[in-house]
């Protein structure tokens, strides 16, 4: 719809567009975007301006007509082509003898004119009030939260996915993969030593396992502390059955 940007900046945008989508995509599979999260509403903004229902139908309208007129000039062109100059050389002869064809065109174009004239006199937008006035939506505080969680646990996903890349081939297809199911592993929790121990299942996969623990121990060198106590976070992952080595990974 921007006439006004040349080609490369209309294409500059749409590939910027295409990520953004990719990303609500993406989240919508796996962050529950579109999840309903509360089935309160609030009464709408009755101030708010919306599309003009009346101007859609007078557009829809105007298009039918330019339409009808397209084809009766097209019918009176036919005549013309048609006309036998013999018998009417003369256009006042053509016309008195297409009486009714071009009286249908100049109908057609009355009709257009008419209409683009009450288009052109009808408000694109309209205050809420005057075409839904019981308009209601759903509560919008709660979502606002849920949706600052949703995209918080995405960006530390991502964060993840990027410590996780050198120490996993596969990274770039299946490292949000090896993320989600690591999320959903089990596990074991324990409080020792001042740290909150969490020593996580083997995942499906020997080199799954071995790329989960690495990145423990990159997230283990961070020293994070449970929020709102002392205890220092400490992650490991028990020995998987097809690991090499017999030392089990949970310590």
């Amino acid at each position: 719809s921007r006439a006004d940007l040349s080609a490369a900046e209309v294409a500059y945008r749409m590939f910027a567009r295409w990520r953004q989508e990719n990303y609500f995509k993406y989240g919508r599979q796996h962050f529950a975007l579109d999840a309903l999260d509360t089935y309160a509403a609030v009464g709408d903004d009755p101030t708010r301006l919306v599309p003009n229902p009346a101007r859609t139908k007078l557009a829809r309208r105007l298009a039918q007509a330019r339409l009808r007129l397209v084809e009766a000039q097209a019918t009176y062109g036919v005549a013309a082509a048609a006309n036998p100059e013999a018998q009417r050389p003369t256009m006042r002869g053509f016309k008195i003898a297409n009486a009714a064809a071009g009286q249908q065109v100049s109908t057609a174009q009355e009709v257009v004119r008419r209409l683009e004239a009450e288009r052109d006199r009808t408000p694109d937008r309209v205050p809420l009030a005057q075409v839904r006035p019981e308009a209601r939506l759903l509560e919008s505080e709660r979502k606002l939260l849920t949706h600052a969680v949703r995209l918080s646990a995405y960006n530390a996903e991502s964060a993840l996915a990027r410590l996780l890349a050198p120490l996993y081939a596969r990274s770039a297809d299946e490292g949000r993969a090896l993320l989600r199911e690591a999320f959903r592993a089990a596990g074991d929790l324990r409080c020792a030593n001042g740290r909150l121990e969490i020593c996580l299942n083997p995942l499906s996969a020997p080199r799954r396992t071995r790329a989960l623990a690495a990145l423990c121990e990159l997230l283990n060198d961070t020293e994070t502390t449970y929020p709102g106590t002392e205890m220092v976070i400490h992650y490991s992952v028990k020995d998987h059955p097809g690991l090499a080595s017999t030392t089990p990974l949970c310590q």
